[in-house]
């Protein structure tokens, strides 16, 4: 901006000059993008422009000023005052040329990398068929391990849930007791034992979790895609039961309840289509920490909730989501949530769901992050004869 008032002065003190290209981010953003010796060097840069546009003015008021007749030792003539003001003018000018090469360069040089770090990037996941009984034992030896390297103390299986049409969560028993004896298959000792007034409502004196890595929550959630029921999700996590920081999350494309054989063969996908980068400059910005808006898909959100953690590399709440699992509003402290995805439904058909993904911080603009998409296929049938 300095740079382009800079231009406008020397064009009104009568040299032609060439406008500068518009930036592709705004000058007060550009240091964001510069390296330290780049960052100095625009800082001096801008400074020689602020010098140059203050000679230009001075320059400019001395030859617009009115003349007056002077006498004695500093006496000047109309055009000795002229051409004292033409040498001011010019010097600014000197300055503000050899300046602009460099804001020019340094303006080019963080627009690529703008452009680079925004540019759009596709996070997927595949999702082959597994048996629902494999399916909760291969979660069981994967987030035992989980627990046991992040020095967790105890290990709470804290319930499942399945979500039915119309988005409304349904406590599931069933899973939870299938979930609990696959844990115990792997390992009998690492499940602890529930408190005696649950997991919903307050724990007593003692027994709640007092700092973080020491309780970790287990749980599952099952989705059904299908109409037939042929095909469901199913999602076992873990958090950290002080934080509520989700820290672990497996997803199986199953059946929707034990089975020995799949009634439909699928090969399944998750991808998100991350318009500008924002996951990975939201990972490599700090250690986030995001909630869910209650009124998003409930489908769109367990997708997210999975991407954050195993690909994206952000943290992400189950504060939503437990109070379902358990019953109410559960224990422990929830997690310091920076912002919150909001994911809508963009569209659906038996074997393709849409979701446009957004995410919101508190006192700032929406911003949308892309679509993300899950989507189920069948294999080709051969042709009849």
């Amino acid at each position: 901006m300095l740079a382009l008032f800079a231009s406008l002065v020397v064009f009104a003190a009568g040299e032609t000059a060439t406008p500068p290209p518009v930036p592709l981010i705004p000058d007060p953003e550009v240091p964001r993008y510069l390296n330290t010796p780049e960052r100095a060097e625009w800082g001096r840069a801008v400074r020689q422009i602020e010098l140059g546009q203050a000679r230009v003015q001075q320059g400019m008021s001395i030859m617009a000023a009115p003349r007056l007749e002077s006498k004695g030792a500093f006496a000047e003539t109309a055009e000795q005052v002229k051409a004292r003001a033409q040498k001011i003018i010019d010097e600014g000018r000197a300055q503000l040329a050899q300046a602009q090469p460099s804001l020019t360069r340094l303006r080019n040089v963080a627009g690529t990398r703008y452009l680079e770090v925004t540019k759009t990037v596709n996070l997927s996941l595949d999702l082959p068929q597994t048996l629902w009984n494999y399916s909760l034992t291969l979660s069981a030896v994967r987030l035992q391990k989980i627990a046991r390297d992040q020095g967790f103390k105890q290990q709470h299986l804290v319930g499942a849930i399945t979500i039915l049409e119309g988005n409304k969560p349904l406590r599931t028993n069933a899973l939870t007791e299938q979930l609990r004896a696959a844990w115990n298959k792997a390992d009998p000792k690492a499940l602890s034992p529930a408190p005696a007034n649950g997991y919903a409502g307050s724990w007593s004196t003692g027994s709640a979790p007092s700092q973080p890595r020491q309780f970790a929550f287990i749980w599952a959630e099952v989705y059904p895609l299908t109409a037939d029921n042929s095909a469901s999700l199913l999602f076992v996590r873990m958090a950290d039961a002080w934080t509520k920081r989700v820290i672990a999350s497996e997803v199986y494309l199953t059946t929707t309840g034990p089975a020995d054989a799949f009634p439909k063969v699928y090969t399944g996908s998750i991808s998100l289509k991350d318009e500008k980068s924002f996951i990975p400059r939201l990972a490599g910005s700090g250690d986030w920490v995001l909630s869910y808006d209650r009124s998003s898909s409930p489908l769109g959100t367990a997708l997210m909730r999975h991407l954050c953690v195993r690909v994206g590399n952000i943290g992400v709440s189950s504060a939503e989501i437990l109070p379902d699992v358990v019953g109410e509003a559960s224990p422990a402290t929830p997690a310091a949530a920076a912002a919150s995805w909001i994911v809508t439904t963009d569209g659906a058909s038996n074997l393709v769901k849409s979701f446009k993904v957004a995410s919101a911080a508190p006192g700032a603009d929406k911003t949308e992050v892309g679509q993300l998409v899950l989507k189920l296929e069948e294999p080709a049938k051969p042709a009849g004869k």
